[in-house]
């Protein structure tokens, strides 16, 4: 599966709503947070990716 950026940033947002809700229970936090996590550490590799393409491209310009 290929890595969508903004899907996970979409999916991002709706697991800080879902986590704000004071009536999940602590298993779904749990299971959210990882979720988050993990979504979180491949937009920053992502990011990091996509500066490196642009720091080439403008070596090049």
């Amino acid at each position: 599966m290929d890595f969508n950026f903004e899907e996970a940033m979409n999916r991002l947002s709706a697991i800080s709503e879902l986590m704000s809700n004071k009536n999940i229970s602590l298993d779904d936090s749990l299971k959210l947070y990882t979720e988050a996590a993990e979504l979180i550490e491949k937009c920053g590799k992502y990011l990091d990716e996509a500066k490196l393409v642009v720091e080439q491209a403008e070596m090049k310009a």
